[in-house]
């Protein structure tokens, strides 16, 4: 009997500051302890967007980071390096420009046109920001076209290894990230996501 008592008072204790039923007579009443005023959440859902990383000044730069690295995985972006012939010189690109050899440029079959890249060369380290304003190139073991001017720069003109990789670092319209931009931003937001519980 006492037993049954203790648990009916257990059903009927609630929190503090909600109203409470009678306790039935000859049961004494329960002594309650007050809640803290503020209990942190466990275990908090952070979204890398709303909430930057710390030491991320600029959250608009990681958006533009997350944003142009979808391109990395949808497109390609490494490969060897092919570059125009001077036939080309003064003909019009895809976008309709006059094409020069003697400025930095190159063509891509899929990247948007006007879009801005990076381009390294592995066999020199070099690197080279130019804009994508023509498609090819269209053998298919190449995966970028640069006019002569970017391809002597990065030395892939002469060099037995014409391999290169590339970031987009701006789309049509916008201006490029800055030349020291931090890309491991994108790999420490993956780890916060990583450890950040669902639910």
């Amino acid at each position: 009997m006492r037993t049954a008592a203790l648990l009916l008072v257990g059903c009927l204790v609630t929190a503090p500051g909600v109203a409470q039923e009678a306790v039935p007579e000859g049961v004494p009443p329960l002594a309650t302890e007050s809640a803290p005023e503020h209990v942190p959440a466990v275990c908090p859902n952070v979204d890398p967007l709303a909430a930057p990383l710390p030491g991320v000044a600029d959250p608009g730069l990681l958006q533009r980071l997350l944003k142009y690295s979808q391109f990395h995985v949808k497109h390609r972006v490494s490969g060897l390096a092919s570059y125009y012939s001077s036939f080309f010189h003064g003909r019009k690109t895809a976008n309709g420009e006059i094409f020069r050899n003697n400025r930095y440029s190159a063509a891509h079959l899929t990247l948007p046109l006007g879009c801005w890249v990076e381009v390294k060369a592995r066999a020199t380290g070099k690197r080279l920001r130019l804009r994508v304003n023509d498609r090819g190139p269209y053998v298919k073991k190449f995966a970028i076209d640069l006019s002569q001017a970017a391809a002597r720069y990065l030395g892939v003109d002469t060099a037995r290894d014409r391999y290169v990789e590339f970031k987009v670092i701006a789309l049509p319209g916008e201006k490029p990230l800055p030349e020291d931009v931090d890309w491991t931003l994108l790999e420490r937001t993956q780890v916060s996501e990583a450890i950040s519980p669902k639910g």
